[in-house]
């Protein structure tokens, strides 16, 4: 499971990810975006109104340079340009950031700042650094073919994604966008150096979803506009872009494949940096992997030990694998989906675990088909200024029709009848989506735009355990077969954790990383093998069982420091509240002694 994000797959939630924040309309009563009373606003400090102007500025300028960050954000200026895969394009970028990072100082005194501005300060400095390095250092559209098709199809994908504005006019921002898109294809080829093979390998697998969009996709979401004008433009652009994506290919197949002889490694070096500017987090590899090796072990245990309760004498994987097989026919999933997103809201309420600070309920849909080689499930939501098309979809994948029946089984079994409610939570309740809803109320930009993945995705996993801990399943066998998934979900996590520290900075093979997920998190062969490829180029999915250790650390200093006025709804109204800064931030803002955690609602 993983929040959506734009060319699949986040390197953290580290800017304006389609999947990052929830957005209602401001005049609706059910809004969470304006508290219901607001205390008068006091007077700035000066180096308050020094990082507010400096930050505004910011990011003017960098919806400006990314147009794609503007319209995921809700803000609608630039819909119909796409910029930022030029080479000139990235040195400017890459230029403009270290500027800004060298300035960051000078502009604003961090010393003066309360804690809660120093925490949009220390984010937007680690922001600047994350974003360097990737330019510098990673160098994504040197390394993976993959990125171009995420310009080609998320540019458009998200004018289609919501009536943000009337069809007619995200139409003609598609027909402006699509005509940039042969360019998109243009500048790969010269760029792509020395991919790994395993990479340009997924890429033919993904361009098969670009291509039906723009083949299927596209001309359906606009048949129903009445302009022969603006229709003639778009088969024309159509045209166009089916043939760079059909050049594309060839270009992969052809020409990339038979020298993508590239390493994905990112280095220990490399991967130290993006913790500590991504997430937060200076311990080191070897303490970190030591850790995810015992906690491995550790629910392997307990694994074991639920699985002898369900059925004594019968071997773990065995009991587990049974259960995989009571799954929805795949054309149910959508609506097995819908239907225990209910029951899990309401248990929510009924036991004051979290408030949930909206009635508007989120859409269940399938995955959008470029997006689904690397993607189980996933919440896609509306950007903080999005103020019309405000939607989130709770997005599930499909089998593909082409794959045999075993293939099919195997796929679905990820789905069971005991597993998706356990996937459900993650996703939206009390997962990302109430995380989404509860972001509308923080009032820093830094903190509504920017997003840390150990955060966002060590919430969601720290919530399938939590919910089964405060009785959600009842108890007897249905309790131990909804328990004998979350472990199985965790130790799937666990073994991203293990397998991203391990392939990025210990020499850990690809072919390795499937032993891992089949042996040690007892993966079907085609879930381990996705997982396994999504390792190699999303080298900080650790993210999950990370946050997620870091969040139960936390809530027990909380229950130390609050004593006998800790409760758990005030512990996860408090954590929710500060938007999605990497968790020891987040532990700053509700333990240090000037900033007291807010009431429960």
């Amino acid at each position: 499971m993983n929040a959506l994000r734009p060319t699949s797959v986040l390197a953290a939630l580290l800017l304006l990810s389609p999947g990052c924040t929830t957005s209602r309309p401001p005049a609706q009563a059910e809004s969470p975006a304006t508290p219901a009373t607001q205390a008068a606003t006091p007077a700035l400090a000066p180096a308050q109104v020094a990082l507010r102007a400096f930050v505004d500025a910011h990011f003017e300028e960098h919806f400006r340079r990314s147009p794609m960050s503007a319209t995921s954000a809700g803000v609608h200026t630039y819909d119909g340009e796409l910029r930022g895969f030029r080479p000139e394009e990235r040195a400017s970028n890459l230029a403009y950031l270290k500027e800004r990072l060298v300035a960051l100082p000078q502009a604003v005194d961090r010393n003066a700042l309360p804690l809660e501005d120093r925490a949009d300060y220390d984010m937007l400095a680690n922001h600047f650094q994350a974003r360097i390095l990737d330019l510098e250092t990673v160098r994504p559209w040197e390394r993976n073919p993959n990125t171009y098709l995420g310009f080609a199809s998320s540019s458009v994908f998200q004018l289609i994604n919501r009536d943000f504005a009337p069809l007619e006019e995200r139409m003609r921002s598609a027909v402006k966008r699509m005509a940039v898109v042969p360019d998109v294809f243009a500048a790969a080829p010269a760029s792509l150096q020395n991919p790994p093979k395993l990479w340009t390998e997924i890429a033919l697998e993904q361009v098969k979803g670009t291509r039906a969009l723009y083949a299927q996709t596209l001309p359906q979401a606009f048949e129903s506009v009445k302009d022969p004008a603006l229709q003639e433009a778009f088969k024309k652009e159509q045209a166009r872009c089916l043939s760079a994506i059909d050049g594309y290919i060839r270009f992969l197949k052809d020409d990339l494949l038979p020298r993508s002889n590239g390493a994905f490694a990112i280095g220990e070096e490399t991967y130290r940096k993006k913790l500590q500017y991504e997430e937060g987090v200076t311990e080191s590899i070897d303490s970190l992997l030591a850790w995810g090796h015992s906690e491995m072990k550790r629910t392997q245990e307990q694994f074991r030990q639920v699985a002898g309760r369900i059925a004594p004498g019968k071997a773990p994987m065995d009991v587990y694998r049974e259960l995989g097989k009571d799954h929805p026919a795949p054309g149910e999933l959508v609506s097995t989906t819908t239907a225990t997103l209910e029951e899990i809201r309401q248990f929510l309420i009924d036991r004051r675990i979290i408030t949930v600070p909206s009635e508007v309920r989120a859409k269940v849909a399938e995955t959008p088909a470029f997006n689904r080689a690397l993607s189980f499930a996933s919440m896609s939501t509306a950007g903080p200024f999005e103020t019309k098309a405000t939607e989130a979809y709770y997005y599930v994948t499909p089998p593909d029709p082409t794959w045999s029946a075993e293939q099919t089984s195997q796929h679905m079994s990820f789905y069971n009848r005991y597993a998706l409610p356990i996937v459900s939570i993650h996703e939206a309740y009390p997962g990302h989506y109430v995380q989404f809803l509860w972001t509308h109320r923080v009032q820093s930009k830094v903190r509504r735009l920017f997003g840390s993945g150990s955060f966002a995705e060590g919430w969601g996993l720290y919530t399938e355990q939590m919910m089964l801990d405060e009785g959600y399943g009842g108890t007897g066998p249905q309790a131990d077969r909804l328990r004998l998934n979350q472990l199985a979900l965790y130790l799937q996590r666990l073994a991203r954790y293990v397998a991203g520290l391990s392939l990025h900075t210990r020499g850990m093979t690809y072919d390795q990383a499937v032993r891992l997920f089949e042996q040690e998190a007892y993966m079907t062969r085609i879930n381990a093998e996705r997982e396994a490829r999504r390792g190699t180029s999303d080298p900080t999915y650790l993210v999950y069982a990370l946050g997620k250790k870091m969040l139960m650390e936390l809530r027990e200093e909380a229950k130390v420091k609050w004593g006998k006025d800790f409760t758990l709804q005030r512990f996860h109204d408090a954590v929710v509240s500060h938007g999605y800064p990497p968790v020891p931030i987040v532990r700053q803002l509700l333990l240090a002694d000037d900033a007291a955690p807010p009431a429960s609602r």
